[in-house]
């Protein structure tokens, strides 16, 4: 797949959890707690990796299998029950309920008011994510992130990287594909958008490699988002 020349971008969409959001920085904290009290001497923040990339997997059955959506925090506590019991940790469902929520510090990554604010009105920018709407907005407004607005998988009946959630960012931005970059920290996110029509940017936070199996890049690649955008401004 040839890449994209990004001069006729006119909006962006942003990845939430992992690109925007810090997970380990939100939920180790209060894993580390409950993991000590229970005896566990794992470490806390390859358990939100694993839990991470569980509900990633588990978000996509109900597509696979023809299924309405599941709400996605739905989908995050019962594979946070799941991954306990893999682990042999004994919880109980209110010990589910306060590590996603009351023990949870919600914290975005140091770079992002700042470098979407340099952004902001050269740009039309969303969030779009897997999360349910209600809590993106809450977490958008709360957290005071930068943005136009909030645009959910759940409005699409899929999660990513399904095309149809990438088509109806583009559908409600009201632009061609091609005029929007979605920027994600995640290789198959990004995979997804431009599968969809858009351009994609890789926000390599993690220090991985960019990979797809027929060879394609993605259409830039950046460290981070100072980066991303020292690069949009100066097009």
């Amino acid at each position: 797949m040839p890449k994209l020349p990004l001069q006729p971008v006119r909006a962006i969409t942003f990845d939430m959890y992992g690109t925007l959001l810090d997970l380990e920085a939100t939920f180790a904290p209060g894993f580390a707690e409950f993991l000590k009290a229970k005896g566990y001497p794992g470490n806390a923040e390859e358990i939100v990796q694993a839990w991470e990339i569980a509900y990633l997997h588990e978000s996509n059955v109900d597509t696979l299998l023809g299924r309405p959506r599941t709400p996605f925090e739905v989908v995050r506590r019962l594979t946070l029950s799941q991954l306990f019991f893999k682990f042999k940790i004994k919880h109980t469902k209110d010990d589910i309920e306060q590590l996603v929520t009351t023990q949870a510090t919600p914290t975005l990554f140091p770079d992002v008011k700042e470098h979407l604010t340099r952004l902001k009105g050269k740009y039309r920018m969303s969030v779009l994510s897997n999360g349910d709407l209600a809590s993106l907005e809450g977490a958008v407004s709360g957290l005071g992130i930068p943005v136009d607005r909030a645009i959910s998988a759940e409005q699409a009946g899929y999660y990513k990287p399904h095309p149809g959630v990438y088509q109806h960012a583009i559908k409600e931005l009201g632009v061609p594909g091609e005029q929007v970059l979605h920027v994600a920290a995640h290789a198959w996110d990004i995979r997804g958008a431009r599968a969809a029509g858009m351009a994609g940017a890789y926000v390599n936070r993690y220090d991985l490699p960019y990979v797809d199996a027929d060879g394609s890049q993605s259409d830039l690649e950046v460290p981070g988002l100072a980066a991303l955008a020292d690069h949009l401004t100066s097009i």
